[in-house]
């Protein structure tokens, strides 16, 4: 029906899947394989600090003074001490030190206050990590674990699906999750309909809407954003971007990995480049140096998401 014989091939894509609504629509590739999912993890992340919030276990304008958390290795300033949560969630820290997976060039230290200015920041989303983990006392894995795999019905992700990886100038770990095609299309669904699967409610709608609106523009100025110019807005660990009329929602990883939605049609496209199982592998695929092919998913996506409007 969609014609897309072949398509994974062309852009060297190693699993392609598509639903609309809760129907899956296309399923081609590696479908079951635990793969790296970069800086997915932090969309995922959101989700679950919506739950958290609800539980009440999670305040969004705690500061990290307030929660007395600190960098160990590079010690916080008071100013950057008065960051919230809040302000980490939306890439609105102001802090400005070495972070593990971060390989960009970053600001200057104290040139912004906490919540003045959007800046793409992984000490603030790894940070975001162990927090959830200080405040729920439940090892990441478990959250993702009992808080989505369980509603939703992943087949394949288990709690020693997260690792953690470090850097020598921040005590701040990376938290690194493996996740599968198949399961990551059941977290586009369920943003898809606003947190809701089968009937249920795994995540508020109020705060899908609140994740995925656009708090900072990025379309302006590339280098700042990072990913500026490609999308239009970020919300709380989620991008949006223009396209065609029509406003998606997205989930970005390096490499290759994708969830792309349309939240009026309820389209979920989700694309996998196998960059490894474990973090060693990783270096396998930096060696090969493919292509990543984003503009050609996002295009991709245009074409599905036509059909299957019309169909």
């Amino acid at each position: 029906m969609l014609g897309l014989a072949g398509d994974a091939e062309a852009h060297r894509s190693d699993a392609l899947l598509i639903a609309q609504g809760e129907q899956l629509v296309l399923r081609q590739g590696q479908a079951v394989e635990k793969i790296n999912t970069h800086s997915v993890r932090k969309s995922i992340l959101a989700l679950l600090y919506g739950i958290a919030v609800e539980k009440r276990l999670i305040k969004l304008d705690d500061s990290l003074e307030t929660l007395g958390f600190d960098d160990r290795v590079t010690p916080l300033s008071p100013l950057e001490k008065s960051a919230t949560i809040r302000d980490l969630l939306s890439s609105r820290s102001g802090v400005y030190i070495d972070a593990s997976g971060q390989n960009w060039q970053r600001p200057a230290r104290h040139t912004s206050k906490p919540g003045e200015r959007f800046f793409y920041n992984n000490w603030g989303f790894n940070a975001l990590g162990e927090i959830l983990e200080q405040e729920t006392g439940m090892a990441l894995g478990e959250l993702i674990a009992a808080w989505l795999a369980r509603p939703l019905g992943m087949e394949h992700f288990e709690p020693g699906d997260v690792d953690w990886d470090s850097i020598d100038g921040s005590s701040v770990r990376q938290y690194v999750i493996y996740m599968s095609a198949d399961d990551l299309l059941r977290i586009g669904i369920l943003v898809a309909a606003e947190g809701r699967w089968r009937g249920a409610t795994v995540v508020s709608a109020e705060w899908i809407r609140e994740i995925t609106a656009a708090h900072s523009s990025t379309e302006t100025d590339p280098k700042e954003a990072f990913g500026g110019g490609f999308f239009d807005g970020y919300g709380y660990l989620w991008w949006s971007r223009e396209q065609s009329g029509r406003r998606l929602l997205c989930a970005d990883g390096w490499g290759g990995q994708y969830i792309i939605i349309d939240p009026v049609s309820r389209v979920v496209l989700v694309n996998r480049r196998n960059t490894g199982t474990h973090l060693l592998a990783q270096g396998w695929f930096l060696w090969r140096g493919v292509e990543t092919d984003r503009p050609y998913v996002y295009g991709l996506f245009e074409r599905v998401n036509e059909v299957l409007r019309h169909d």
